[in-house]
C-alpha cells in the first residue's frame, strides 16, 4: 500500500482485490439481456469461476436486475426516445405493445445467486442512479468493485465511472464482460483502459483468492 495524508492506496491488484475491501459485481447476468452477448458462453464459464472463488474467501457478490419504467407512467421522455431507437419506433405509441416476460428478468441459471448474494433492481446503465447499491457497499465497507457482465458499452461502463467518481476502486474483467455488438465491446475496453481503468483477467483475480 501507498500512503498519503493518512490514506491508503492500494497499489497492486492483489492489493485492490483483497477480500477485507472488494465485492464482484456481475452486471445484468438475466436471461433477457446477457445471452444475447457474442461472447456469452465465454464470460458465463468465466463469472462462474470467479463467483465461486469469491464466495469462498467471503467477497461479498452483488447481482443487478434491469426493471423497465412503465412506459407511460413513468418513464422519461429521454429514454422513451432511446426505446424508440432500439425497437426502430417511430412514434411511441408503437412501443405500447411491448410485454415483459418475466423469465427475461431472472439471473442465468449457471450463475444462480446464492442465499448469502445481494441482488438489487434498478432501471438506468448505472448502478448507483436510483438504487440501493452504494448504501449495501458502504455497509460491507466495500472499496474496490469487481465488475464484469453485459454489456460492456452499457451498465458495465457506466457503473465503472459512476463508481469511480464516487471514489470506489473499480476493476473491469477483461474476460468477463460482454456485449451483442463486439464493435462497441472492444471500443468500451479499450476506452476504458485508456482511461486509466484497472483492468484484469478472471484467472488472475481466482488466483490472488485462492491464495488467501
Amino acid at each position: 500500500m501507498l500512503e498519503i495524508g493518512g490514506k491508503q492506496i492500494a497499489n497492486t491488484l492483489a492489493e485492490l482485490v483483497d477480500p477485507s475491501r472488494a465485492a464482484l459485481l456481475l452486471w445484468d447476468m438475466e436471461y433477457g439481456i446477457a445471452p444475447n452477448a457474442f461472447n456469452f458462453k465465454d464470460i458465463l464459464a468465466n463469472l462462474q469461476r470467479l463467483a465461486v472463488a469469491a464466495r469462498r474467501v467471503g467477497v461479498p457478490v452483488f447481482y443487478s436486475v434491469q426493471h423497465g419504467f412503465d412506459l407511460v407512467k413513468a418513464e422519461a421522455p429521454v429514454w422513451v426516445r432511446v426505446r424508440m431507437k432500439r425497437a426502430k419506433a417511430s412514434d411511441p405509441k408503437q412501443l405500447l405493445g411491448e410485454k415483459e416476460n418475466p423469465h427475461d428478468s431472472e439471473i442465468v441459471a449457471e450463475l444462480a445467486p446464492q442465499p448469502q448474494d445481494c441482488v438489487f433492481h434498478k432501471h438506468r446503465p448505472d448502478g448507483f442512479v436510483g438504487t440501493d447499491f452504494e448504501l449495501m457497499l458502504r455497509s460491507k465497507a466495500i472499496k474496490t468493485i469487481v465488475i464484469g457482465g453485459v454489456a460492456t458499452e452499457g451498465g458495465v461502463e457506466g457503473t465503472a465511472r459512476s463508481a469511480r467518481n464516487l471514489g470506489y476502486d473499480v476493476v473491469v474483467l477483461r474476460d468477463g464482460v460482454g456485449s451483442r455488438n463486439r464493435d462497441l465491446h472492444d471500443m468500451a475496453l479499450k476506452i476504458m483502459e485508456q482511461s486509466y481503468f484497472d483492468m484484469a483477467t478472471s484467472a488472475e483475480i481466482v488466483a490472488i483468492w485462492e491464495r488467501k
